[in-house]
């Protein structure tokens, strides 16, 4: 071999380990938790990766800036407790499917997409809002201490509600809070 071609070679395998260390990296990074680890991840377009299950296949990362109110709700399909106010956030969910200022992800902790898919034909759930974390990696790493909990981050990434406990989704003021997180007016942790 040539002496510039043996240049290249390197050059090219110096590049292509580069660039997977680099990438690597960049996939390790997880956003910060609030500093007195009792809230969720105060900022969700800080960075990073926190992936979550979509039942009708592929992953979905919960980090980056939401379009609009992001509403994640953390249960366990397990516990009654925590799954029984699902038919009014699911009702909630379908009533706001078309405005595109409002996202809802009910997120499943410890099932698999299989379980939650199974779950959800047997209940006659929409499947669009659904996702699972079967590890419960995504979980621990936002910060979701108990279940059920509920994080609402405004358009602008930050952490305006938490609610810790079953929510009633038919409450009006439900929705007047979720309006004025959108048009910027803070939230508030509720534990």
């Amino acid at each position: 071999m040539a002496q510039p071609s043996r240049r290249v070679v390197f050059m090219l395998v110096f590049v292509a380990a580069a660039a997977v260390l680099g990438w690597t990296y960049y996939q390790s990074l997880v956003p910060a938790i609030h500093p007195d680890h009792d809230h969720g991840l105060e900022n969700i377009a800080g960075g990073g990766f926190l992936r979550v299950d979509r039942v009708e296949g592929g992953r979905r990362n919960l980090v980056g800036k939401p379009k609009g109110v992001l509403i994640l709700h953390w249960f366990d399909l397990k516990s009654p407790t925590t799954a029984s106010e699902l038919p009014l956030l699911v009702e909630y969910a379908e009533s706001v499917k078309n405005d595109p200022g409002i996202e809802i992800l009910l997120i499943a902790t410890g099932a698999t997409r299989e379980e939650l898919g199974a779950w959800a034909r047997g209940h006659g759930v929409p499947t669009r809002n659904l996702h699972a974390d079967p590890e419960g990696k995504t979980t621990s790493l936002i910060g979701v201490r108990r279940l059920p909990d509920t994080l609402i981050y405004g358009p602008d990434g930050s952490l305006a509600q938490q609610t810790r406990g079953p929510v009633n989704w038919a409450d009006p003021r439900l929705r007047a809070a979720v309006d004025q997180i959108r048009h910027g007016a803070g939230g508030d942790h509720q534990h």
